[in-house]
């Protein structure tokens, strides 16, 4: 068994990576991003204007995918996703650990209704619901806020897959 000489070995572990970097090196470095701008408002101003206000809105409406000017995503709609992923993760491991089949139809049954709902078709009884919970707006609470209940089903069932 003969092993290339030590210049070979380097040659062949080396320049590869090198040279497959090098465009995007050179991209960073002809087109420079924009600094990161630490302007948000004050968090602790949110924590305590979401605290204070009402989750069972009459007509809560669900924020549109794009901002107005028609460049990127809501901010609403990026906290939704997020909120819903980490609160979706979080729940589909701690149901996962006692049972996984029951972790997936839970999430699906989330994602599936929503879908459903979205489209026009009403499976939820809301009369029945309506008269059994009288202090809550069981409507609103099934049609608003999508974006969030997409990603906190997909992810509640994707972490039944999820090994520790």
């Amino acid at each position: 068994m003969s092993f290339p000489p030590s210049s070979t070995l380097l040659r062949a572990r080396v320049l590869p990576p090198l040279i497959l970097s090098t465009p995007f090196l050179l991209h960073q470095h002809f087109y420079p991003s924009r600094p990161i701008q630490c302007d948000s408002p004050d968090p602790l101003t949110k924590i305590t204007s979401d605290l204070k206000s009402s989750f069972s809105r009459r007509d809560a409406p669900a924020p549109a995918t794009v901002q107005q000017s028609g460049v990127g995503l809501n901010p609403k709609t990026v906290r939704q996703i997020s909120l819903g992923s980490v609160l979706g993760l979080l729940g589909g491991l701690g149901v996962s650990v006692f049972s996984k089949p029951l972790a997936i139809l839970f999430g699906l049954g989330v994602v599936i209704v929503q879908l459903l709902e979205t489209r026009g078709i009403h499976i939820v009884p809301y009369s029945y619901l309506q008269r059994r919970f009288s202090q809550t707006n069981i409507s609103s609470l099934v049609q608003s806020n999508p974006a969030f209940k997409f990603t906190f089903g997909t992810t509640f069932a994707l972490a039944a897959f999820a090994e520790f």
